[in-house]
């Protein structure tokens, strides 16, 4: 730290050069980046401790904000994984530059700096996704174990590219786009699609674990679609999560269709072409699946509990 003698006993030009030299700098926008990405076992450790301290200090049991603390450590992992998909769609946007800069090589110098030089940005924006990812995993975990559930973003996919998830939740718009898309045709979870509907209250969840335990057994890279919704689909959620099974998640879009939101739901589910349907007993929007998914020659199995 300068003391107000020091800094008057000195310009500041040699104050800058100083500080360069003790904590290094930061380059402007676009120049080369020397500096390291992160310190990850720091980084870790750092998390580890504030997500502790919030939990013993913070938000205590037996205190009001206890009762808040779920949404809290929710929220934290979202800021985590919000700043991943950010990055995501920073390095995306540098897509179509790299093309028009490898169209454009001619042998000259540069051009060639040029390309270099969007290729090293590209991989920088790239290893910062990477790193908020592992943070965000961390953090996650620690929400499971806080809380006995496994986070999932409100909207979209979780999956993970830098870790491997017990199991991963894709959203079913993302798992159609997915199919038509080489650049993430690797992150789909490969399988047989068996999905799952019903959404009345359940007091005995072991027929339903039961059955999909019977369906595993005769599919063991069974990937679990669902419409995200209460009853025998969240319990469903919940054994594949034990049982590391991938899961696609149909959940309805209510913005965009209103009332019809379960309806569309139920045509997006199928044009997944799932393996079979399990049914447990559920509204109206279920039988609508059944007698969709029987329709088009898909092999429905109703389940009494």
């Amino acid at each position: 730290m300068y003391t107000l003698e020091h800094t008057q006993a000195v310009s500041p030009t040699a104050v800058i050069c100083e500080n360069l030299e003790q904590f290094g700098g930061a380059p402007a926008k676009g120049d080369p980046d020397s500096r390291a990405i992160w310190d990850r076992d720091e980084a870790l450790a750092g998390l580890v401790t504030i997500l502790d301290n919030f939990v013993d200090e913070i938000a205590p049991d037996g205190t009001q904000l206890a009762d808040e603390r779920e949404s809290l450590l929710w929220g934290f992992v979202n800021t985590l994984h919000m700043q991943t998909v950010r990055l995501d769609r920073a390095v995306d946007r540098l897509a179509p530059e790299l093309k028009n800069l490898q169209r454009a090589q001619d042998g000259t110098e540069i051009n060639a700096w040029e390309l270099e030089r969007i290729i090293e940005r590209a991989r920088n924006l790239g290893d910062r996704r990477d790193a908020f990812e592992q943070l965000r995993d961390a953090a996650a975990e620690h929400y499971r174990r806080d809380t006995g559930k496994t986070w999932r973003p409100r909207h979209g996919s979780h999956t993970s590219r830098t870790a491997q998830l017990t199991s991963a939740a894709i959203d079913a718009r993302d798992f159609l786009r997915a199919r038509e898309n080489e650049k993430t045709q690797a992150h789909l979870p490969e399988g047989t699609l068996v999905a799952v509907t019903g959404s009345k209250p359940v007091e005995n969840a072991q027929t339903i674990c039961t059955a999909l335990d019977h369906v595993h057994g005769k599919y063991p890279d069974m990937v679990l679609v669902h419409g995200g919704g209460p009853g025998a689909e969240k319990i469903a959620a919940r054994w594949a999560e034990s049982k590391g099974v991938h899961q696609v998640v149909c959940r309805p879009d209510w913005n965009t269709h209103g009332r019809a939101a379960p309806f569309r739901r139920n045509d997006q589910l199928l044009k997944l072409l799932p393996k079979g349907l399990i049914s447990f007993p559920g509204s109206g929007v279920s039988e609508n699946l059944v007698d969709k998914a029987t329709q088009l020659g898909i092999p429905v199995h109703r389940i009494a509990i």
